[in-house]
C-alpha cells in the first residue's frame, strides 16, 4: 500500500511531490540511475513494446523487478503508481504497474503525455500480474504524474481509465478518488457513465452534448471490500490535510514556501493516523507504515521531489520507515542528475543500494521498537541533520548555475559535506 502527494505553488505549478513506497517489509528498494539512450522501441516482455525516448531517470526499484514505484526522469517527469482494487479485474499474467511506469518515464517529458501513454497502454496491454515480494497480490493502478508545470491523476481499472488535473494540493492511494470530476474517460465507460449524443463533438466530459446525468467513477469501478483492509481513505484524507498545512506555512521566496520540504518531510514521516497503531489495521491509516501482523505491508522507501526554478532536487531515503530516517539529496540540473550523497547506482551495480537498505533495515527496525521517532532527543537530531543537508543541497544546486564548466567538481565537495552528516548521525544513532 502506498500514497503519492503533489502542492501547487501560487502560479498553479507544481512545487512538491513525494511518495511512501508501502511494501512487504523484507523487500529492498534502492533508488537506481538509468542512464540516457538513443530512441528506440522498449520492451517490457515479449510482445509489450513501447516508444522509448531514451530519457535517463532515477528510478526507485524493488530488487527483484524492472520496474519501479516511483522515479523522475531528466525532464522533470515525476510519477508514482498505487494498488487499486476495481470490479473489472485485472489479468493475472498482466504488466506491473511499475513496469508502466518505468515505460511512461523512459517515453514521456511530460505530465500530458504520461496521461496519454498510460491510458492507450491499458487499453491495448492488459495489466495486472502478481505485484507481491511474497504471496500473491492481482491489482489495478492509480499514478499520480507532475512535471514543471502541472500534474495529473490517472485511474485504471482493468483495461478501463479516467483522468483528471491534480488539484492544488492532491493525493492518491489504495482508492478510487475520481468521482464525476473525471475530464476525459475510456470509450465503453463513457457510454455507461457519461453518454454523449453520437453527433456531438465532445472532446471531454465536460462539453456539452450529454444525454444525461454523469455518474461517478469511483463507484462505478471499485470493488470496495478492499478498503477495510487498506485504509486508502484514510490515508489520502491524512495526506490532503497535511498538504493545506504546509500550503498555509508561510510567505513564498522566489516561488517556493519557505519549510515547504520540511513539512513534506514530517508528513511522510507521520503517524497521525493511528499515533498508537498496534500490529493489525489501524497502522494502516499512517502515511508512515509500520510492519505488523496483518497486513504485513511497511514503509519500505520515501521519495519527494522539490521543484525549483532550473531543475529539481530529489529527495530519497533508501531505507524504510522515513520516520527514523534521513533524506539524501540528488540534483536535477539542465537535464542531467548529480548525486550529492553516495553514488546512485546503475541497475547493474544496484546490489550496493540494497546492501545499504538491508545494513539500514536492521537499526531502522530497533529504532522503532526503542520509539525513538517519539523521543524528542531523537527527533530533534534528525531534524537538525535533515536541515544541514537541505541548507547543502540548496547551495550546490545554487552553484551549477555558476560553475558550467565543471559542476561534477565543485559538487564532490557539497557531496562530501552531506556524506559526513549523515555518516555522523547515523553513528550516533547507531548500535
Amino acid at each position: 500500500m502506498c500514497d503519492t502527494l503533489v502542492l501547487h505553488d501560487s502560479a498553479g505549478e507544481p512545487l512538491i511531490f513525494g511518495k511512501n513506497s508501502d511494501r512487504d517489509p523484507e523487500e529492498p528498494q534502492t533508488l537506481v540511475h538509468i542512464p540516457p539512450r538513443e530512441p528506440g522501441t522498449g520492451h517490457i516482455r515479449e510482445g509489450v513494446e513501447f516508444s522509448d525516448e531514451g530519457h535517463a531517470m532515477l528510478l526507485s526499484k524493488p530488487s527483484w523487478m524492472s520496474g519501479g514505484e516511483m522515479g523522475i526522469n531528466n525532464k522533470g517527469l515525476a510519477i508514482g503508481n498505487e494498488a487499486v482494487f476495481s470490479r473489472f479485474k485485472p489479468a493475472e499474467n498482466g504488466v506491473l504497474g511499475m513496469d508502466i511506469l518505468r515505460a511512461a518515464l523512459s517515453g514521456c517529458a511530460t505530465a500530458k503525455e504520461a496521461v496519454d501513454f498510460i491510458t492507450s497502454f491499458v487499453e491495448k496491454h492488459p495489466q495486472g500480474g502478481n505485484g507481491a515480494y511474497k504471496g500473491k497480490l492481482v491489482y489495478s493502478n492509480s499514478f499520480l504524474a507532475a512535471d514543471t508545470e502541472e500534474a495529473y491523476v490517472i485511474e485504471t481499472a482493468g483495461n478501463r481509465w479516467a483522468w483528471r488535473t491534480a488539484m492544488i494540493a492532491d493525493a492518491i492511494s489504495n482508492v478510487y478518488c475520481i468521482e464525476d470530476d473525471y475530464k476525459r474517460l475510456d470509450a465503453q465507460t463513457r457510454k455507461e457513465i457519461a453518454p454523449v449524443n453520437e453527433r456531438a463533438a465532445c472532446s471531454d466530459e465536460a462539453d456539452p452534448g450529454r444525454k444525461g446525468q454523469r455518474s461517478s467513477w469511483k463507484k462505478h469501478v471499485e470493488d470496495g471490500k478492499y478498503l477495510f483492509f487498506t485504509k486508502g481513505e484514510q490515508r489520502r484524507s491524512q495526506a490532503l490535510g497535511g498538504l493545506m498545512r504546509i500550503a498555509a506555512g508561510g510567505p513564498e521566496q522566489g516561488g517556493a514556501r519557505r519549510g515547504t520540504i520540511e513539512g513534506l518531510f514530517t508528513l511522510l514521516r507521520s503517524h497521525g493516523g493511528a499515533p498508537k497503531p498496534g500490529p493489525f489495521l489501524g497502522r494502516m491509516k499512517n502515511l508512515c507504515v509500520h510492519p505488523g501482523v496483518f497486513p504485513k505491508s511497511a514503509t519500505t522507501a520515501s521519495m519527494a521531489v522539490e521543484y525549483l526554478p532550473g531543475g529539481a532536487i530529489v529527495w530519497y531515503t533508501n531505507s524504510s520507515y522515513p520516520c527514523v530516517s534521513l533524506y539524501k539529496p540528488a540534483i536535477l540540473k539542465e537535464g542531467r542528475f548529480y548525486s550529492l550523497w553516495k553514488p546512485v547506482p546503475g541497475e547493474t551495480k544496484a546490489e550496493e543500494g540494497y546492501a545499504y537498505w538491508s545494513a539500514r533495515k536492521r537499526w531502522v527496525e530497533r529504532a522503532h521498537r526503542l520509539g525513538l521517532s517519539n523521543q524528542t532527543s531523537f527527533v530533534q537530531s534528525r531534524d537538525e541533520a535533515q536541515r544541514s543537508i537541505i541548507k547543502v543541497a540548496r547551495q550546490a544546486f545554487d552553484s551549477i548555475l555558476k560553475e558550467k564548466t565543471s559542476p561534477e567538481r565543485v559538487l564532490s565537495v557539497y557531496a562530501n559535506e552531506v556524506v559526513a552528516i549523515v555518516g555522523e548521525w547515523e553513528e550516533r544513532w547507531g548500535d
